[in-house]
């Protein structure tokens, strides 16, 4: 099957008084399928920094705790994959509440991202990034305060065609991409951590706009995600874009996970083989996951798996 293209049925699935309905969700979930179909569409040619694909999902279509029980647009979001999300997710995770997490386990406020977002009264293209995505938002603010970075950024950004605007959701600064300055753009940077919203570069087309009934709306969606994409590449932390100096922290979060968190003197107790139940301290971890224990007087290597701390 291939994308047809929307109809107004679709646009009318989002209507102020359905948003927390369930009666509604077979309508959402027609164009959930639609945008499903969008998705498959347009994912090949969408890539990471380093070449890895990014990954689309849909968001739900029915009200739930992670949508605060509303549905008021539907999203096919593109955004890096499960094991680049998994990597920096224990970064982005300190300090929220087991709360938060739970209300909301989906990458959007948490990574930056490509869109395609159908409401009531427009389909919109758009690149965003939440004041939440401490990663890749710190990243675009280490760029932004650095001249010649910034430079580079708001050369892309002006670059867009003239159907682009940038600015902040619920904000009153919205302006054409082609016209944003550079205090303009420090100025969005520096507001976003506040916010406690999104950081949107965005286009859209009017659900009476003849375009977005055609099959042929790929195309015009397939194009402006490409025009974004160089900004989701300058904007996102990646190994090739890391203005935070993040490699270290990601090394030693990869061997803290390795070893279960273990270090020198910890007394553990050994789970599991000919050894099960033996105490003993550890006298070194290493980063391939084995640890050496002190048990007695004799030295040997176990598996983190096969440890438990006392």
């Amino acid at each position: 099957m291939q994308f047809t293209g929307f109809t107004d049925a679709d646009f009318d699935a989002y209507q102020r008084r359905k948003w927390a309905s369930n009666v509604f969700n077979l309508e959402r979930l027609q164009v959930k399928q639609k945008l499903e179909l969008l998705g498959r569409q347009l994912a090949p040619r969408l890539t990471s920094a380093d070449g890895s694909p990014l990954t689309y999902e849909v968001s739900a279509e029915h009200p739930a705790l992670w949508n605060q029980h509303s549905v008021n647009a539907q999203y096919l979001f593109f955004s890096r994959n499960a094991d680049a999300r998994r990597e920096l997710d224990a970064i982005i995770s300190r300090g929220r509440s087991m709360a938060s997490l739970v209300e909301d386990p989906s990458p959007l406020r948490h990574h930056i991202f490509l869109a395609v977002i159908l409401d009531e009264h427009q389909v919109e293209v758009s690149l965003k990034l939440h004041a939440d995505a401490k990663v890749d938002r710190e990243n675009l603010e280490r760029s932004a305060a650095e001249f010649f970075q910034r430079e580079k950024l708001l050369a892309a950004i002006t670059a867009l065609p003239e159907s682009f605007r940038i600015g902040i959701e619920g904000g009153d600064g919205w302006c054409p991409a082609t016209a944003l300055t550079d205090e303009a753009l420090l100025q969005l940077v520096g507001a976003l951590g506040g916010s406690e919203s999104w950081l949107a570069i965005s286009r859209g087309w009017a659900r009476d706009d003849e375009a977005v009934a055609s099959e042929h709306f790929a195309d015009a969606a397939r194009e402006a995600l490409d025009q974004l994409l160089p900004l989701l590449h300058a904007i996102a932390w990646s190994r090739e874009n890391d203005q935070l100096a993040m490699r270290d922290t990601l090394k030693a979060e990869d061997r803290k996970k390795k070893t279960k968190g273990l270090a020198k003197n910890d007394r553990v107790r050994i789970t599991g083989g000919m050894l099960a139940g033996k105490t003993g301290v550890v006298q070194d971890a290493s980063d391939k996951g084995e640890v050496k224990v002190l048990i007695g007087t004799l030295t040997l290597k176990v598996k983190s798996d096969a440890l438990a701390k006392l």
